[in-house]
């Protein structure tokens, strides 16, 4: 006697429905309720019901927004201001694809359409960031040589495009193209109506890309550091700011923005808005991936749910690493699966090892570990320990022979490696040269570290230590709250994608009953799907057991949760389902549809409520003084009307937030050396006594400095229980002292708010 629900699986009816709709619509709808049971961790005030309650009317303030008193104006007009920062933007895109399409040329690769421009651009990015690197480091940061280098690159690649356009492709891919028979016409109406879908989608990111921006993390260092190498016209190490020895991928590009408008204040917008582009790319792989294994119709949605989601939003209108991060997440596993794809129907001889896939798998991994150190454990070891399983478990080949495929494996390795090693490893010599230390600041017990020292090393692990448990009965607590936390727990998550995701588990029956529609052996499919949910498993226990638990560490992970998404919303149909008549055939489609529509105007409405800073059509000047902080443009406004010292130079105390200044100053991160207490403390002590005045005056007169800007609201943050700590030595009774003994003058910042005046505090530093 069969199983029954396996029975039912077979027959695909029980009673009058199948189990798979059932089972389907009733995770589909219960994971919907459950999701809408959470609250808003990072905006308590905030209620779902608030946001589904807006929903009629506010989505007509994205056409026609409300005036605001005291806000810029909102104009469409105002989009030309943009013009300028987007053409650079498309410049180096332009490039990019240029420098990536000769790469894979080189490598001879068997890529076309989307795959082709996916891996392409993807690729070319991460050269560029290179490239910036090397000129950076060699001082050649100028605005007509790069603009030149830039143009050169896409002219080559358009005129070797054009030479050779012949396109030649594996007998393999045709072959899967020509499967593409049954639902062409549905797959064609799918992908059109997604396009039109996104297309307000990628407008409104884009324009949120070239806003001023107002995150912390951004301010102070991955916009910070880029501005200073452009001041300075190469990059160097920045010894008071420790984040710029963090590889730097993305920075780059916001680094060629500048060089390109030759400006680091508004060029930075050029560079933002080509992060911005990393969303949509890795929308184009999704896309190209589902429609290569699954169909094009699966890949179309995945594109819709990660383009939707308003943690992509989020990653794309902030500056942040993420954004990037989470394209080469995906794209080196794209590459990986294409290289067992390409193992598997090769023969049995060196020669048939795919080199160029490897080469640009390890590129990718690497170039994932480029944008931020965290890619080594969540794409670089994974993807080796994917490659040594494609080419230790090939189909077909008796595991006693497993020893002739070693010299296989050992050059897959190697190629991998070497793909790695051209991307990140640009990064760590650099480090490695600067300071000792390739991975500085991290792992300073093994390799020490410039500048470093066992109490800033202790600073720094504290403040970034994976989560303590007491016992793994504790841990284990604590798992489903993670798991919870990481599928509907969050300001900015999607209902699609932890909603749609567990439905492509359905796909895994298809590896005994049928082929895969659009796959040329039978277990592809499923092979497949099985990988996607282990690197996604994989990605969750990394940053579990080896992070902070900080929510955007695991958004990179949504870009393959959603393609699982977009497989299992289509299974039905990639499955034949679909053909059944009945009435109940409609049902899924109905009920899946309403889902996605109502699943996106809610995170439409998020994107509104929390999604970030968006300057929209606002004018560029007035969203930019929204962003900046007010003692920052009261130093500003003092600086550019004469009114502080044309040598002035402000020593930044508690502050490292300092992209927006316009004033020359000097500062140091909170896990770096004070500078202020380097000056004023006496060497040697431990109870925080002061150097003699007059020295200290004259280290002061030495540097240059002439002001003091004390941040004492940041400070406070720093002491409070469980952040990083500050050091004691700076206090408010110092400074009183210091204005006692004649080396300070009265506190200079005052604007009638007394909010703004208790928190900060600034000082001139008198002459003797």
């Amino acid at each position: 006697m069969s199983h029954p629900i396996r029975a039912g699986l077979g027959d695909r009816n029980v009673g009058r429905y199948p189990v798979w709709l059932v089972v389907s619509l009733v995770w589909l709808l219960g994971f919907f309720a459950w999701f809408q049971t959470f609250g808003f961790p990072n905006n308590p005030a905030l209620q779902r019901s608030m946001v589904w309650g807006g929903i009629p009317f506010e989505l007509l303030d994205l056409v026609d927004p409300p005036l605001e008193p005291g806000a810029a104006p909102w104009s469409w007009w105002n989009l030309l201001q943009r013009g300028p920062y987007l053409l650079a933007a498309i410049l180096i895109w332009g490039s990019a694809w240029g420098l990536g399409s000769l790469a894979l040329r080189w490598m001879k690769l068997p890529l076309r359409g989307a795959e082709q421009l996916f891996f392409a651009c993807s690729s070319g990015l991460s050269l560029l960031s290179l490239v910036t690197l090397l000129l950076g480091l060699a001082g050649g940061l100028s605005q007509g040589p790069f603009g030149a280098l830039l143009l050169i690159s896409i002219a080559i690649a358009v005129v070797v495009h054009r030479r050779f356009s012949v396109t030649t492709v594996a007998a393999a891919s045709e072959a899967l193209a020509r499967k593409r028979e049954t639902g062409a016409a549905g797959v064609c109406w799918t992908c059109r109506i997604v396009v039109l879908l996104l297309i307000p989608f990628v407008f409104v990111q884009l324009l949120g890309a070239m806003t001023p921006q107002t995150d912390f993390d951004v301010v102070e260092y991955h916009l910070g550091g880029p501005k200073e190498w452009f001041l300075q016209g190469s990059i160097s190490r920045l010894p008071h700011n420790i984040y710029t020895n963090f590889p730097f991928l993305t920075e780059m590009l916001i680094l060629d923005g500048m060089v390109v408008c030759g400006d680091w204040r508004w060029g930075a917008l050029a560079g933002q808005a080509v992060l911005a582009g990393f969303a949509p790319l890795t929308a184009l792989g999704l896309y190209a991936a589902g429609r290569r294994w699954f169909s094009s119709q699966a890949g179309s949605i995945a594109a819709l749910v990660y383009l939707t989601s308003p943690w992509t939003y989020r990653i794309s209108i902030i500056a942040y690493a993420e954004g990037g991060l989470a394209c080469y997440l995906f794209a080196a596993l794209f590459a990986g699966l294409r290289v067992g794809e390409e193992w598997a129907a090769s023969g049995n001889d060196r020669k048939s090892v795919p080199r160029g896939l490897l080469l640009l798998c390890g590129a990718l991994a690497g170039s994932a570990m480029a944008c931020k150190y965290t890619g080594l454990t969540s794409v670089v070891i994974p993807l080796s320990l994917l490659m040594l399983w494609i080419f230790l478990s090939r189909p077909g080949i008796p595991s006693s022979q497993g020893g002739r495929h070693f010299p296989q494996v050992v050059l897959a390795l190697m190629l991998f490696g070497a793909g790695v090693a051209v991307t990140v490893g640009p990064w760590l010599l650099k480090n490695a040269v600067a300071t000792g230390n390739p991975v500085y600041p991290l792992a300073y017990r093994v390799f020490g570290g410039k500048d470093r020292d066992e109490e800033l090393d202790q600073k720094w692990r504290q403040g970034h230590a994976a989560k303590t448990y007491t016992s793994w009965s504790e841990r284990l607590s604590d798992l489903p709250v993670k798991l919870s936390d990481v599928m509907a727990n969050n300001d900015w998550h999607s209902p699609l994608m932890f909603g749609l995701a567990p439905l492509s588990i359905w796909w895994l029956r298809r590896r005994r009953d049928r082929a895969p529609i659009d796959a040329a052996d039978p277990r592809q499919g499923s092979d497949i799907v099985i990988v996607l949910w282990l690197y996604v498993a994989w990605q969750f226990a990394t940053w579990w057991l080896l992070t902070h638990h900080i929510d955007r560490f695991y958004v990179p992970m949504f870009s393959v949760v959603a393609l699982l998404a977009g497989i299992g919303i289509t299974w039905p149909f990639l499955a034949g389902e679909h053909a059944k008549k009945g009435a109940w055939s409609f049902v899924w489609p109905l009920v899946s549809t309403g889902v996605v529509v109502a699943s996106i105007l809610y995170n439409v409405q998020i994107m509104l409520y929390v999604g970030g800073f968006n300057a929209g059509r606002r004018d560029l000047r007035g969203a930019e003084l929204i962003a900046i902080a007010p003692r920052i443009q009261w130093l500003n406004e003092m600086y550019e009307s004469g009114q502080l010292p044309a040598k002035t130079k402000v020593l930044c105390v508690g502050e490292a937030a300092l992209f927006h200044a316009r004033f020359p100053y000097v500062y140091n991160t909170v896990f770096d050396r004070s500078v202020f207490e380097e000056i004023c403390k006496a060497p040697g002590d431990t109870n925080g006594s002061l150097r003699p005045i007059e020295e200290i005056r004259s280290e002061f007169h030495r540097r240059g400095i002439t002001h003091i800007d004390v941040n004492w609201a940041e400070i406070q943050r720093y002491r409070a229980p469980g952040s990083y700590g500050y050091s004691e030595f700076i206090q408010p009774e110092l400074f009183a002292e210091l204005q006692k003994q004649g080396l300070l003058g009265p506190n200079l910042f005052k604007t009638g708010r007394a909010e703004e005046e208790n928190s900060a505090q600034v000082f001139a530093v008198l002459p003797e």
